[in-house]
């Protein structure tokens, strides 16, 4: 397997929801309700309670290591 194909095969994601700050760290919220736990980012203090889009690899159950972190316009 070449590095571009082992590069298709992992599990990424692109989530978008409200970026809080919960008790397991910074999180996406998404409008069904969904938590992602966001790992490896430092958002600026303004996204918080923003409409955000991450994306990353799926790390566990409901957790995400992050590439980007970018806000919604309006």
């Amino acid at each position: 397997m070449d590095g571009i194909q082992a590069f298709m095969n992992t599990n990424r994601k692109r989530i978008s929801g409200r970026l809080e700050q919960l008790p397991r760290g910074f999180a996406i919220v998404t409008e069904a309700g969904d938590h992602w736990v966001l790992e490896d980012v430092e958002p600026a203090n303004d996204h918080f309670g923003n409409e955000v889009t991450v994306e990353g690899e799926v790390v566990g159950l409901d957790r995400l290591r992050v590439d980007w972190l970018g806000e919604i316009a309006n």
